[in-house]
C-alpha cells in the first residue's frame, strides 16, 4: 500500500482510509472496470453476435491496461459458483456480458436455458489470462483475437448445445 500511496501521492494514512488493503484497492479497481464494460454494452445498438463481438473487443483492450491488475484479483472458485454466490466481480460480469450471450444464443437458434453454458464458456475463453498471452506473448492483432475467440465461443457453444 505504501507504494501505490506514494504513487498516487497520498499519504498512506489516506490510502488506508478508502481502502482497507492492497485486496480491497484491487478489487474496487476491478468492479470500475467491468462497470465500463456494462457502460459500453447499453451504449451499442448491437444485438446478438454484433454485440457479443462489439463487447469482446472492448475487454480485449481493457485488458491490454487493466488485465495485469485484473489477473491478480483472481479467485480460486468457478465463475458460476461465484455468481450463485452473489459474489460482485461475477454480477458485474454478467451484467455486462449476459445482454450479448442471449444475443448469441438466439443468433445460433440455441434455447436460453443455455446460458449458464454460455456464461462458462465465456469465461473460460476470454479469461484476462488468455487475452492478454494472446495479445502480448502470441502478438496477435486485438482483431484477430476478438474473430478467433468468438469463432471458438461460437463452435463451443454450438457443440455443447450438440450433445
Amino acid at each position: 500500500m505504501q507504494s501505490i500511496a506514494r504513487r498516487a501521492a497520498l499519504s498512506q494514512a489516506t490510502a488506508y482510509r478508502h481502502f482497507p488493503s492492497v485486496e480491497a484497492l484491487v478489487v474496487a479497481y476491478h468492479e470500475e472496470v467491468m462497470a465500463s464494460l456494462v457502460e459500453h454494452g447499453e451504449r451499442s445498438r448491437k444485438t446478438g453476435k454484433d454485440l457479443f463481438e462489439h463487447q469482446a473487443a472492448c475487454w480485449v483492450k481493457l485488458q491490454k491496461v487493466h488485465g495485469p491488475v485484473i489477473v491478480r484479483s483472481g479467485s480460486q472458485r468457478g465463475f458460476l459458483e461465484r455468481l450463485r454466490g452473489g459474489e460482485t466481480m461475477a454480477t458485474l460480469s454478467s451484467n455486462a456480458w449476459d445482454p450479448a450471450l442471449k444475443g448469441v444464443l438466439a443468433d445460433l437458434g440455441l434455447p436460453d436455458s443455455l446460458l449458464d453454458v454460455a456464461r462458462f464458456l465465456h469465461d473460460a475463453l476470454f479469461d484476462p489470462r488468455e487475452v492478454l498471452d494472446l495479445t502480448k506473448t502470441a502478438g496477435l492483432p486485438d482483431e484477430q483475437v476478438v474473430r478467433r475467440l468468438s469463432d471458438a465461443f461460437y463452435g463451443a457453444l454450438t457443440g455443447w448445445a450438440s450433445r
